[in-house]
């Protein structure tokens, strides 16, 4: 993810790249349901910045990951705080109200999904929420992107560049894991989770993928659709309950 090797000349620089219509939009969904008086264990937080507007605003967040990825994030938000924590082996790091998980779910096949999860159950306290975001869903229409639409594109891209003789090699790349919705609350209640509220954020960004966003008025349309109908967003985010 290039963790570490990032660097921000100033608190604005930093607040301007992770500024994306996405991110603002899973801010507004984590605005509604954390609690500023519970304290709260981010895993792979990365460089923290989801964690940070809500760290600013007064709410007990610990973030963490498996790296010392918020090195340059500390440096410029001195009010962070952050551990290095591997939620698959963990260590001590205590108990918590709630877990934020802001998107891990395609680095894991389903055994270490299921771990992870029973992992995160060990550390909360009675009464503790886990917050999960699904980034990378399995629908039909992920499905249609994944297998024709790309395949599509690259092969454009493939025919492009032997045209014009740039040089460019273009390839296909193993994207992670995809789970539908029903998959991840099958999984969660095996740990005893319920499922209580279900937040929609990243309207449009599966789009993409393949494109679409090179033809704004096109794409905001369909990201205008996509608030309705929650096919091609990227970020589903659940609140379990214990």
């Amino acid at each position: 993810m290039g963790y570490g090797s990032r660097r921000y000349a100033t608190v604005e620089e930093f607040r301007a790249s992770h500024s994306s219509s996405w991110e603002l939009e899973l801010h507004e969904v984590l605005r509604e349901l954390l609690v500023r008086n519970r304290s709260v264990l981010s895993i792979g937080s990365g460089e923290c910045e989801h964690e940070i507007p809500f760290v600013l605003d007064g709410y007990d967040i610990l973030s963490s990951d498996v790296t010392a990825s918020a090195a340059e994030s500390q440096r410029l938000f001195p009010a962070l705080r952050f551990q290095q924590f591997d939620a698959l082996n963990p260590g001590p790091i205590g108990r918590f109200d709630d877990v934020l998980v802001g998107g891990l779910d395609f680095y894991y096949a389903d055994g270490d999904f299921t771990r992870l999860l029973g992992n995160i159950r060990e550390i909360l306290r009675p009464g503790g929420r886990l917050l999960f975001t699904l980034r990378y869903r399995d629908n039909a229409a992920t499905w249609a992107i994944d297998r024709i639409g790309i395949p599509m594109s690259c092969a454009a891209r493939r025919v492009l560049a032997a045209v014009r003789r740039t040089g460019r090699r273009w390839m296909l790349k193993p994207h992670g894991y995809r789970r539908s919705i029903a998959d991840v609350v099958a999984t969660a209640a095996r740990h005893g989770f319920r499922p209580g509220r279900i937040r929609h954020a990243g309207f449009g960004v599966e789009l993409t993928r393949v494109h679409v966003d090179w033809v704004p008025p096109i794409y905001a349309v369909l990201r205008a659709l996509d608030r309705r109908i929650h096919v091609f967003n990227n970020a589903v985010v659940f609140e379990f309950l214990t």
